[in-house]
């Protein structure tokens, strides 16, 4: 017997059967207290979204456009409000919304426009194994903190540049089927790409012709009738039918100008219409006004417009700027209606360097010192942009950047002078901003214009610098302004320096 224990003893096999069942229950201890702490871990990090959601909403746009004396404890009910339904959906947790969760709300800045969210939580996680032990919860915590000022309410006076040199095509295939359409007959031998608006353009060197050659004519109620031979007195030509008949009305009318085959290139060449940078301009505001608007609702502000355009002096007027609507009101009441034809409102030139009969400018259109002199008055002293009744002010600067100007009996044009840039500063220094969109002043329009090349040429390199002195700042420190080229969109590139304008806003004491 005593041999048999011996030779037991002595025997290793099953060993390790033995030693793995008695490891197996600390094991399976370890093994399950992990599964436990990895659940409570997953929880904290459920509840820490929930606690990040629940700081943001407290400064969340409606939350922090409330003016109302009770706005911090409507903004701290709502983060507990969010916090305590993401979490309920969560299980095996013990938590007291009425212990366990606390959010604080601080005010900052100068003008206590801004406001520090810290949102804190507590629960214990439920266990399975570790309750073996006699740990029937594990304890978890966290927390999440927001911060956010106010967005201003801005009001907006966009001063539109309807000058005559923005009747320039909006596309090189526009200035290019321009030209083809004129070349022949006028500015010969490279046509002219404006679309100047006069009433007898052979006095500028212009013919309109239909594709067979024959002048095109309008009588008094916009007629067309493509002229087979005319004198003083008569004419006969094509009418709108194609049949040839004599012009009774002639020559009560005008001949065809390049505006006007811009606009009927489809009827009577076959080939789309041009679209002109005014027409872009008128477009881009109208798509302007519920963009605008939408962004204002989004942040909870109010965004007002107020709609001006400028070229120069007109007969009976003291100023160059002309008011499109008459007060600054919400966008968001706003039709994109109120934006009117500016080629319209233009004036059908007589003759050269005469807007009228009885009126001539010496064709200096585009008169930036009375623009900027007379806006500087009309715009009302901004405020710090806390309330609807002290907004903020922008005025949005859309145009070429080539003045135009009589001094005296002088003619000049060029870029901004330092003239100029000193009216810019003057209302810069109201505390209004001045956001320019530069519609890009391009070489090649000049093409086939004698005098222009030499004398307005040298300018156009300098046009953009002097526009970036005279736009605000924005927050990143570079000018606020933005360059249209030819074959880009003057509406995206509005809604692009309003984003830009509007991301620099803050508000100021």
């Amino acid at each position: 017997m005593s041999r048999f224990w011996k030779k037991l003893a002595g025997d290793r096999r099953g060993n390790i059967l033995t030693l793995v069942a008695l490891a197996m229950v600390p094991v399976s201890f370890a093994v399950g207290f992990g599964v436990d702490y990895g659940r409570a871990m997953k929880l904290q990090a459920q509840m820490n979204a929930a606690a990040d959601a629940a700081a943001l909403v407290a400064v969340s746009s409606p939350m922090m456009q409330d003016l109302s004396s009770t706005a911090t404890t409507a903004a701290q009910n709502a983060a507990k409000a969010m916090f305590n339904a993401q979490v309920a959906r969560l299980g095996s947790k013990t938590y007291n919304p009425n212990t366990d969760l606390s959010v604080a709300i601080t005010t900052t800045g100068t003008l206590n426009n801004g406001r520090r969210v810290v949102v804190q939580w507590r629960a214990q996680a439920t266990t399975w194994f570790a309750r073996l032990l006699g740990t029937s919860a594990l304890p978890i915590s966290g927390s999440a903190s927001s911060q956010a000022i106010k967005a201003p309410y801005m009001n907006f006076y966009m001063v539109l540049d309807t000058s005559p040199s923005m009747l320039l095509p909006t596309t090189t295939s526009g200035m290019t089927t321009m030209r083809n359409a004129t070349k022949t007959y006028s500015f010969t031998p490279y046509g002219c790409a404006f679309g100047c608006h006069i009433k007898v353009p052979h006095t500028v060197s212009t013919d309109i012709r239909d594709p067979s050659g024959r002048p095109v004519w309008l009588d008094t109620s916009g007629n067309v009738f493509r002229l087979t031979s005319y004198s003083s007195s008569t004419a006969i030509g094509l009418n709108a039918a194609g049949r040839s008949v004599t012009v009774t009305a002639f020559p009560n009318g005008y001949f065809a100008d390049n505006y006007w085959i811009a606009k009927n290139f489809a009827t009577y060449w076959g080939v789309p219409n041009v679209e002109l940078r005014i027409d872009a301009l008128r477009t881009a505001a109208q798509q302007f006004i519920p963009y605008a608007a939408a962004q204002a609702a989004d942040k909870g502000v109010t965004y007002k417009l107020q709609l001006f355009a400028f070229d120069y002096t007109r007969s009976g007027a003291s100023n160059a700027v002309r008011t499109i609507t008459s007060t600054m009101a919400d966008m968001a009441t706003m039709s994109s209606s109120v934006v009117p034809d500016f080629y319209a409102q233009q004036d059908y030139l007589a003759s050269n360097g005469c807007p009228t009969s009885t009126f001539c400018n010496n064709d200096a259109s585009t008169n930036f010192s009375s623009m900027l002199t007379t806006m500087n008055t009309t715009m009302a002293t901004p405020g710090d942009g806390t309330t609807p009744s002290n907004p903020q002010e922008v005025m949005f600067l859309v145009t070429d950047g080539m003045y135009d100007e009589m001094s005296g009996s002088t003619r000049s044009f060029a870029q901004l002078t330092a003239a100029h840039i000193a009216k810019c500063n003057a209302i810069k220094a109201r505390g209004i901003r001045i956001a320019v969109l530069y519609t890009e002043y391009h070489a090649d329009s000049l093409i086939g214009v004698s005098w222009a090349p030499t004398l307005a040429g040298p300018a156009i390199p300098n046009i953009e610098p002097q526009l970036q002195a005279c736009a605000s700042t924005g927050s990143d420190g570079s000018p606020l302004e933005y360059k249209v080229a030819t074959d880009q969109s003057i509406s995206d590139a509005l809604i692009a320096l309003f984003a830009l304008t509007v991301q620099s806003a803050h508000l100021v004491q």
